[in-house]
């Protein structure tokens, strides 16, 4: 959707519910500026921000937070919805993804939940995370800033489905984000960017401690 589309709804939104940009920052325990820097599509409302935005507007979490990229649009009907069951918050983790091969930023900490970003249940499932994804060896498709939704292979050294997007953690610790394709034999992988200004590499499947699957992901600011 055209951030112009998003804005134009978030604003009769707004009005439908009769309020202010100043009275909606008061409910929403933000300031007015910020609150017209979202509005007017300057500034996303990131994972942290949107659940009380969602039950003061009555909007689809998901819709919200990626600026009418995904989710359900609101209608011009003023029925609340606080809640959506359709909706599943996953956990964000302080960990990361490289697009290359450079050792992580976070790779020798202990994990843990840093916020929750909301997804609609026919994307993400209980045990899915989200993690950011730093380097540009998958732009275009996940770009240095963007978060991913993964999901844990546990069978996967019986079977992967080849040709898909991958974070696997390395048998050093790193975590690489990659398309996985076959490799010169049956004990390796061949491992592709969508950079294509960098080069396709091997790994031994020996060499993997793990591997998820990438099923989604947001482009958005930091946390």
């Amino acid at each position: 959707m055209e951030n112009e589309k998003f804005t134009e709804i978030l604003k009769n939104r707004i009005k439908l519910r009769n309020l202010t940009q100043r009275k909606l920052a008061e409910l929403v325990n933000s300031t007015a500026p910020q609150v017209n820097n979202i509005v007017q599509g300057r500034e996303r409302l990131g994972a942290k921000n949107t659940p009380v935005w969602s039950k003061v507007l009555g909007i689809d979490p998901l819709w919200l937070m990626t600026q009418g990229e995904q989710g359900t649009a609101p209608s011009d009907e003023l029925t609340p919805t606080p809640t959506d069951p359709d909706i599943i918050n996953i956990p964000i983790l302080s960990l990361d993804a490289r697009g290359g091969f450079l050792p992580n930023d976070k790779a020798d900490i202990e994990q843990y939940t840093i916020g929750t970003m909301p997804f609609n249940r026919q994307i993400a499932h209980t045990g899915d995370v989200v993690i950011p994804v730093y380097g540009d060896s998958m732009t275009p498709k996940y770009p240095a800033g963007s978060y991913i939704l993964i999901r844990p292979i546990e069978a996967w050294r019986e079977y992967i489905e080849l040709g898909r997007s991958y974070v696997l953690e390395l048998a050093d610790w790193r975590r690489i984000i990659k398309i996985v394709r076959k490799g010169h034999d049956a004990t390796h992988y061949t491992l592709d960017s969508y950079n294509v200004d960098y080069e396709s590499n091997e790994v031994s499947i020996s060499f993997i401690n793990n591997m998820w699957l990438v099923v989604a992901s947001v482009t958005r600011e930091e946390l």
